[in-house]
């Protein structure tokens, strides 16, 4: 189940950005190195933070290549986030890696997303309502940290139900059948 939560932050790989340029060793624009996000320290258990990690800049996902995605989870994503998710549970993931998110086709670049193995997401409201009841502070890290810091990295709209659009647990995770 934590796997599962995690995964949340995987949504990158799939999200959809409208944008500029921004890296100018790796052949797009200006790179602006990002600044760590600053945390009072490890947790020794579970803390929902209100902490949102704001973008440095915006990028456009779509249309970069391949080495410079990986470039930009390496240089920018991780940097900002996994001190969220250290303070969130620093024993989970005080060796927070690629794999954490993508799986097993982390080390050598075959995966997908949203990922297939990272556990399944509740099929139905009322299961899916559970699942914040049975995980509480997950649940709450989840929508009010990770996934609004994640679609500011991404340069992404979190998810409007009117629209269908947007960032959302789907980018991550798939749903059971």
């Amino acid at each position: 189940m934590n796997l599962t939560l995690l995964s949340f932050i995987a949504l990158w790989i799939t999200s959809l950005l409208p944008t500029t340029g921004w890296m100018s060793n790796r052949g797009i624009t200006d790179y602006p190195r990002p600044n760590m996000l600053r945390t009072s320290g490890p947790a020794d258990s579970l803390h929902v933070t209100d902490t949102v990690v704001k973008a440095d800049s915006v990028i456009n996902w779509e249309k970069m290549t391949h080495d410079q995605r990986k470039a930009y989870m390496k240089d920018v994503i991780m940097p900002k986030i996994k001190p969220i998710f250290v303070q969130f549970d620093a024993k989970k993931f005080r060796d927070m890696k690629c794999a954490t998110c993508h799986g097993e086709g982390a080390h050598n670049g075959q995966f997908k997303m949203p990922n297939p193995e990272l556990p399944k997401l509740p099929n139905t409201r009322a299961l899916f309502q559970k699942l914040v009841r049975d995980k509480p502070q997950w649940m709450e890290f989840m929508d009010k940290t990770v996934k609004p810091s994640m679609a500011n990295l991404l340069s992404m709209p979190l998810f409007d139900p009117k629209t269908g659009k947007g960032f959302s647990c789907g980018n991550c995770h798939t749903t059971r059948e």
